[in-house]
């Protein structure tokens, strides 16, 4: 087989390979889609870190400005799971890097919304792949702004 024959084939396998993950990833989502929990709004970082999935709340995860109710995923970012950590705060920086901390905290909230403007490529490249995961698998129910703007809009 020549190469040029291996990059076909290589083509073939990655699109399909991608068209049965898009499948599965969109299954639920389509479900999850015809009853949205939320209106699309604005959200502060306080107003998503009461939406850690505790008592049975739903869930949200912000990333690059955008936030997403992930209350589907409930056993990966509900209390107790192995992603938590992630759940109710701007997840930006620490899945674009691939870290996890002890959670969110005050300071954290209280701080000015990450500019990630100091990832590198690859962290991008990271960050990237996880907007497009959560675009196909999830509903984004609005967008991150800053305290002083109006947040229930």
């Amino acid at each position: 087989m020549n190469s040029r024959s291996k990059v076909i084939v290589g083509l073939v396998l990655a699109y399909a390979t991608y068209k049965t993950l898009r499948y599965l990833w969109t299954k639920n989502a389509a479900n999850t889609a015809a009853k949205p929990r939320f209106k699309y709004r604005k959200w502060t970082k306080r107003d998503i870190s009461q939406y850690t999935g505790a008592e049975e709340r739903p869930i949200l995860i912000a990333l690059d400005g955008k936030v997403y109710d992930v209350t589907d995923g409930r056993g990966f970012y509900g209390p107790g799971c192995a992603y938590n950590v992630f759940a109710g705060r701007d997840a930006s920086r620490l899945l674009a890097k691939q870290t996890f901390d002890d959670g969110v905290t005050e300071e954290e909230i209280n701080a000015p919304i990450d500019s990630l403007d100091d990832l590198t490529d690859e962290d991008r490249e990271s960050l990237d792949a996880y907007i497009g995961l959560f675009g196909v698998k999830y509903q984004c129910v609005g967008v991150l702004v800053e305290p002083t703007s109006d947040a229930q809009t």
